[in-house]
This record gives C-alpha cells, structure tokens and sequence, in this order.
C-alpha cells in the first residue's frame, strides 16, 4: 500500500484551469479498470495530487493467460492518456511464457498510470496553452504504509487536503476527493468516475515490509469518515475528542494521540519513507538504519501519549 504524490512543475496551479480535474479523475479511474490495483483514497489539488494505492499482485496471479495478454494490450493501447478498455483491442503478436510473468507483475504496479496520465495531461495542457515544456516535477514520490496505523493515517491525512487548503468547511463537502465519497457515493460530484472505484479494505490483510501477515483492516468506510470529520473538528479546537473507538485503537497502532491533530494540520507531513509505528519500521530494517518517517505520529518502543 502506498500514499503516491505528484506536483506541478514549480508548484504552478495547473491544475485549476476547465475540466482539467475532471480529466484526471476519468483516465485515472480508467486504468484502475485495467490494472490489479486499489484505490483506497485520494485528492486532486490545483497543484498537485494525492493517491493512496494498493498493489494486488494476487489478482494478478488469478488471472488467465487470456486475460493477462487482454490487459495487457489495453495497457499498450493508450490514447490520450487513458488505455483502451480491456477486450477492445487484439491481443496479438507472439506470446510465450516469460511474457506472461512480466505482464502479469506490470500490470499490478502504478507505474504504467501514472506514466501515462501525467504524460496526456501534459500534452493536453500544453495544447490547450499553446505552451511547451515541462508541466510535472519530475517522476512521483511514494511512501509505503507498512501498517495498519499507517495506512489509517494516511487516509485521513489526504481526506484533509482541500479542508487544510481552506477549500471546504467538511470533509464531506470536499471537491476531487475521497472524503466526499466515504459515507455514501455521490453521482453527482465531478469526480464521480474516481468515487466510484473507491475500494474499502474490510477484512484485506495487512502486509510489513517483509510480506507477513500483520492483522486485517477491520474498519468500514463510515468510520473513517468519522475519524476524518472529528479530526477535522479538532483542528480548529484541539480539546476536542475523536470518536471513542478510535480515541482506543490509536495508541495501540503504536499512533501518539497528542499528536494526531497536530500533525493533520500541517501540509507536506508525509515526506518520508514509510509511514508505520516505530515496532514497524524496526521489523522492516532490523539490522539497519531505522526507515525514515517524518510526520511525528508514531512514537518509540516504551512511548506513550
């Protein structure tokens, strides 16, 4: 699982101008209909974007060989920054079996989306502005989210983008972002084609950095919303509590509550490596330098509140 960002280049609002939005919340929601891959949140800013992405290697794996080389060619087929829809083209030209492998490992990676959406966008504004030139700062920044706190984390840290940005009084009422979808989809919003994709991880294992098994994500979508609004809440009066399961399960994620809304409020927090407690981070690199994580939620081995 990873929180995946990219900006603009020199952190230009180009992607405030018509439509713009709306067209990356369509090509993006296209190739999730292509690749093995979740969409767990999510929030289109005006100069950059936020997405929270889980590779599923097992579907994949699950796949047939006929439906790998579908997909496979829907991937090739791009046109304006989106892949044709799986089924549209032929799979043809040769196939032998180590193709099949590589395909299959493409396929539920992020790479190929990003790739090609920021790429179309390019175009598309540059045509549209009759400009040239660069419209990206560079490839994309990932940080993996080794844990279950870590992915909760995440996700209400990027349901608070556009509230943070002062663009919306609630979560809910947020524009190109998860948190307006959470308590029930809404079909009418533009970023409608991204709502409707969004996945609930309900019973999905968790996985360390070394694959095992860590627990299963055990809540609903109603409570992250909870979570989110009563962050939210607690940015403008930090007295204010969380909803008593989570007030319960924060500290046993290894989550310092005393930091919790302190750390939501400011932009730019997840700047590290993982986000995960700190018993996480040493799992994945015991014999090491710990992995960098930055936004200050997680405390060390025998840290309280």
């Amino acid at each position: 699982i990873w929180h995946i960002t990219s900006r603009c280049v020199r952190r230009e609002r180009l992607l405030e101008g018509p439509g713009a939005r709306a067209w990356l919340s369509e090509s993006i929601a296209a190739w999730l209909d292509v690749l093995a891959v979740d969409l767990l949140g999510y929030a289109l800013m005006g100069n950059h974007i936020h997405l929270i992405l889980r590779t599923r290697p097992d579907v994949s794996r699950a796949w047939t060989v006929a439906e790998v080389r579908r997909r496979w060619a829907a991937h090739l087929a791009v046109t304006d920054g989106r892949p044709a829809a799986v089924g549209a083209v032929p799979a043809s030209g040769p196939w032998v079996a180590g193709d099949t492998g590589r395909a299959r490992a493409e396929l539920c990676h992020p790479g190929p989306l990003l790739k090609a959406v920021k790429e179309g966008f390019a175009r598309r504004l540059n045509r549209q502005t009759g400009a040239a030139g660069h419209v990206w700062e560079g490839r994309y920044h990932d940080v993996a989210l080794i844990d279950a706190g870590g992915v909760l984390a995440a996700l209400v840290y990027v349901d608070l983008n556009p509230l943070r940005a002062g663009l919306a009084a609630t979560p809910g009422e947020s524009a190109f972002c998860s948190a307006r979808h959470r308590r029930s989809f809404d079909a009418a919003a533009e970023d409608a084609a991204l709502g409707r994709r969004l996945q609930v991880l309900d019973g999905h294992p968790l996985l360390d950095a070394d694959g095992q098994e860590q627990g299963s994500w055990s809540w609903t979508s109603g409570q992250v919303a909870d979570l989110t609004e009563a962050t939210a809440r607690a940015l403008r009066k930090p007295d204010v509590g969380l909803p008593p399961w989570a007030e319960d399960l924060l500290p046993r994620l290894g989550i310092r509550r005393s930091a919790w809304a302190e750390g939501m409020a400011i932009g730019g927090t997840l700047t590290g490596n993982v986000l995960g407690s700190w018993k996480s981070r040493r799992r994945a690199n015991p014999d090491g330098r710990m992995a960098s994580d930055k936004s200050g939620w997680f405390a060390g081995e025998g840290v309280g509140s």
